[in-house]
């Protein structure tokens, strides 16, 4: 979490307007999932990979790039599959010893664009986390008149979930330094005597921080001293193009099929 908000303060599309971002984020994501062909999820992972680009370089932290892998390595895994167990004509087959692995043209086909689609999302995605910090994000929830509860303890989570995190840390360093994690059982009850320890940590952190706040006169509400950019027509008119273009473009390639 930490990694990804340090990327999103040093992103040059940082200051594009945070309801800007989600609202093209949001027409890209509906545009490839509504379409039935792979020219939109295509298109989409086209623009989501540029944007990406424009906002991080690519250079992302150690722990981004496990996770990106490790969600890549699961959508690789489930388009397999797809393709193995949906019935057709058969295309391609791997023996395996006394088995054999079958792919089926349908198959194929369906694991192609749920492959493009995932792909499209991640990328798509991934640029609105590594742009739109926290504090940007409950601005933007502000303006779409949520309940002023739901950005207050998305702004609290985010404040908080550090000292939670470093407190943690500082109880595995205190327990690895004891030889606590030596062995599968002390390993275990080590574990397990973190886990309250956090749980009482973090009940006397929120009372503490609850009296901080209501010391400081709270009421309900962080107010921003360094607003994001506001959101204006520009910023309207490019999402709800981008999703008719994409939209009428997959429907007329799909009547253009038919025909």
């Amino acid at each position: 979490m930490l990694a990804i908000d340090e990327v999103a303060n040093a992103s040059p599309a940082r200051s594009w307007p945070p309801l800007g971002k989600l609202m093209l984020a949001l027409a890209l994501l509906i545009a490839s999932l509504a379409s039935s062909s792979l020219v939109a999820p295509l298109i989409v992972l086209i623009i989501g990979m540029a944007l990406l680009s424009y906002s991080t370089a690519f250079r992302f932290p150690r722990i981004i790039t496990l996770a990106i892998l490790d969600g890549l390595a699961v959508v690789a895994v489930g388009a397999l599959i797809i393709a193995v167990v949906t019935p057709g004509a058969p295309m391609y087959s791997l023996p395996l010893g006394p088995w054999a692995i079958v792919l089926t043209d349908a198959g194929v086909d369906r694991a192609v664009l749920v492959l493009l689609r995932s792909l499209a999302g991640i990328s798509v995605m991934l640029f609105f986390a590594t742009s739109t910090p926290i504090p940007h994000l409950a601005h933007a929830m502000r303006s779409l008149r949520l309940p002023r509860e739901i950005s207050e303890l998305v702004i609290l989570v985010y404040r908080y979930t550090f000292l939670v995190l470093e407190q943690s840390e500082r109880m595995f360093i205190a327990a690895q330094c004891r030889l606590g994690t030596r062995g599968l059982k002390n390993s275990l009850r080590t574990f397990s005597r973190i886990a309250v320890g956090m749980f009482t940590h973090s009940i006397d952190t929120a009372e503490r921080a609850q009296t901080a706040l209501y010391c400081r006169d709270f009421r309900g509400d962080f107010p921003s001293y360094r607003e994001p950019a506001p959101l204006n027509a520009i910023w309207i008119l490019v999402p709800v193009s981008s999703f008719l273009t994409l939209f009428l473009a997959d429907r007329v390639l799909l009547s253009g099929v038919v025909l």
